[in-house]
């Protein structure tokens, strides 16, 4: 069985593909990507490295040439992605793939604030079901490590300055995200299967700024403020306003309940207990360190 990797250069994607490199024979997989030579180390130890992107249709029969199971990541292109995901299944289905399995989110639903950032996830979810190839989708928690740069700030700052109210979110680490995925990829019994992949705990505010403290060494408070509010002081300390209002987006989504997703599947497909918050940030002291 050979097993392709879309987006295998991203974050996500060289996780997964070195997680394979110890499941698998190499030359079984399939690295899939726009940039090649960034992927030149796994090529070496023999993995198949090929180019294909999700907007050049042209290039995907050869990308995906000999693959029985695909991981589909998610691409960063909101506003575009239901139909590179479209563009990709249909590829995958037209190659012989006989498996799909998808990154999605928690509550890729119209109603999530995040708006086409969580709808475009739950429409691919759809084109998916309906294309008559099996299929897996995961639904990953928030990734615990987009948690690092607004520790560091708040460690630099002394406060959290959030819109999230009394909401909460249960991090996964990216490498818990890939672990899932190489074992969707590489064994039976997932087909049909949507999964939530969380990490262990259900953090608030208030929790999120004791961890802070705690791994810091000083205190850090919680400022809530309004939706508004927060975006004119993102805006007013020079963040573009599209990230602005997506960080804004994202806090509604927490405080709403969007991202309080606590599920024990991780552990179940795994065998272990998902890595913590906590640790990711001990692993990345280096990074609050310099903050502090």
């Amino acid at each position: 069985m050979s097993v392709i990797v879309t987006g295998a250069s991203g974050n996500l994607g060289r996780l997964v593909a070195e997680n394979l490199m110890q499941r698998m024979k190499s030359e079984r997989i399939i690295l899939v990507t726009r940039r090649p030579e960034a992927l030149s180390d796994l090529r070496a130890r023999g993995a198949i490295v090929r180019y294909g992107d999700f907007d050049e249709p042209a290039s995907l029969p050869a990308a995906f040439a000999g693959g029985q199971r695909m991981l589909l990541i998610s691409t960063d292109a909101v506003g575009r992605r239901v139909d590179q995901h479209r563009t990709a299944i249909d590829a995958a289905a037209a190659a012989g793939v006989e498996h799909v399995v998808f990154t999605s989110h928690v509550n890729p639903v119209a109603a999530n604030p995040l708006g086409p950032v969580a709808r475009e996830l739950g429409e691919t979810e759809t084109v998916l079901h309906h294309r008559g190839l099996e299929w897996t989708v995961l639904r990953f928690g928030s990734f615990a490590e987009l948690q690092v740069p607004p520790a560091a700030l708040a460690i630099s700052a002394g406060k959290l300055v959030t819109n999230s109210g009394d909401g909460r979110i249960v991090p996964v680490s990216r490498r818990d995200c890939a672990d899932v995925a190489a074992i969707t990829l590489t064994t039976g019994g997932h087909a049909g299967k949507t999964y939530e992949i969380t990490g262990p705990q259900a953090l608030s505010a208030t929790d999120l700024a004791d961890l802070f403290a705690d791994v810091a060494g000083h205190s850090v408070k919680v400022v809530q403020l309004g939706d508004k509010m927060l975006t004119w002081l993102l805006t007013r300390y020079g963040t573009p306003k599209p990230v602005a209002r997506a960080v804004t987006a994202f806090g509604r989504a927490v405080r709403e309940g969007y991202f309080a997703v606590a599920d024990p599947t991780f552990e179940v497909l795994t065998g272990r207990p998902p890595v913590s918050l906590r640790d990711v940030l001990i692993a990345h002291r280096g990074d609050l360190s310099e903050a502090a």
